[in-house]
């Protein structure tokens, strides 16, 4: 199991709550507004260090509070550890991990990697490539120890190379840089390569019965024509890319291009049959985590039901059943939910007025 307890403390409208789910699948019902998708944000907000809902972290706190607090035992790998978070109004944010101070997000990432699909899941789409890179890289930090090292050191030549087009720097300032960047941008680029070979052949093999989704394909552009070598790109580009006032070749350019026949996926299917398309593409790259690293994913799903009909929920649930994660569903009402879902390893819960409860459903089902 992964995520064996949560307990927040003034966030959202929590005052104080503690959350025991199951090891398969949970079930979160309650009205709007009732805070179910609170306990989706805690999650989140304990593996990204900020909100899906909001840029301002404040929100999160509970009214007339300084601080909130969410804190989780989690389980991997057969060791139990623990770790919280602590965020102030004046945005000041802690981190502890089995009883000492944490220095870096990325240690508690490690442990707990979360996905989350919301009505707003659809920029994997209709967004910039950000979005997309976003969606793979958050797999390749967990299959890759390496990858998080190499985007640091990138990242890092990317922004001092963008200082440099902006100084108008001498050519042997940009040849110390660009030899920083383009090492470490062909190591990010082989590590992604290799991923994502990983995803679409998981991804592939998830929608093989499904004669729509069979022919989606996966193509990853890394960023810069690989006709010519980086390093020739950027001497080339220098007087554009100092106009422009960043570079524009690169990994920080990379896509997962996402084709139906060679046409945007979003041109050619329904916005019900993009939804399925979401949900496979998630729970791929959960199996690939759950198979390479060992790890159990956590998949947050926000108002399950939301334009999907009986049949297409019936199809997402066949895709659910073969994951390798905790889940967490929320709905308004449980029933429509419910009849899809095993009932063997389903536990459900009902919120209200900030106050979660464990509730025995119509199968038993607790």
């Amino acid at each position: 199991m992964s995520l064996q307890l949560l307990s927040v403390t003034d966030f959202r409208n929590f005052a104080s709550q503690q959350f025991q789910p199951a090891a398969g699948f949970n079930l979160i019902c309650g009205a709007n507004g009732s805070g179910k998708t609170s306990l989706l944000e805690a999650i989140y907000f304990l593996a990204h260090g900020r909100s899906f809902r909001t840029a301002r972290l404040q929100r999160m706190i509970r009214f007339e509070s300084e601080l909130s607090v969410v804190h989780a035992k989690i389980m991997q790998a057969g060791q139990l550890n623990v770790v919280g978070m602590q965020r102030s109004k004046q945005g000041e944010l802690t981190l502890r991990l089995n009883g000492e101070t944490a220095k870096r997000l990325a240690d508690i990432a490690h442990l707990l990697p979360v996905q989350l699909i919301t009505p707003d899941s659809f920029r994997i789409f209709f967004g910039g490539p950000k979005e997309r890179r976003h969606f793979f890289d958050m797999g390749l930090f967990h299959v890759e120890p390496s990858f998080y090292q190499h985007w640091q050191v990138f990242s890092k030549a990317n922004k001092q190379r963008n200082a440099l087009l902006k100084q108008g720097a001498t050519a042997e300032q940009f040849r110390y840089w660009d030899n920083f960047f383009c090492q470490s941008a062909e190591a990010i680029t082989s590590l992604r390569e290799n991923y994502l070979q990983q995803l679409s052949d998981e991804f592939q093999r998830l929608v093989a019965s499904h004669a729509l989704l069979s022919q989606v394909q996966l193509q990853f552009y890394p960023g810069w024509n690989q006709q010519h070598s980086l390093a020739d790109l950027l001497q080339q580009n220098r007087a554009t890319d100092a106009k422009m006032g960043f570079t524009q070749a690169g990994p920080q350019k990379a896509d997962l291009r996402i084709k139906v026949e060679q046409q945007p996926a979003e041109e050619v299917l329904s916005r019900g049959q993009l939804k399925m398309l979401l949900f496979a593409l998630k729970i791929a790259q959960s199996n690939v985590i759950g198979a390479v690293a060992s790890k159990q994913p956590i998949l947050l799903i926000d108002d399950l039901a939301s334009e999907l009909d009986a049949d297409s929920m019936q199809q997402v649930f066949q895709l659910l059943k073969t994951i390798n994660s905790q889940v967490f569903v929320t709905a308004i009402e449980p029933e429509p939910v419910l009849q899809f879902m095993p009932q063997d390893s389903t536990a459900v819960f009902h919120v209200e007025h900030g106050t979660l409860t464990l509730r025995t459903d119509d199968y038993g089902r607790t």
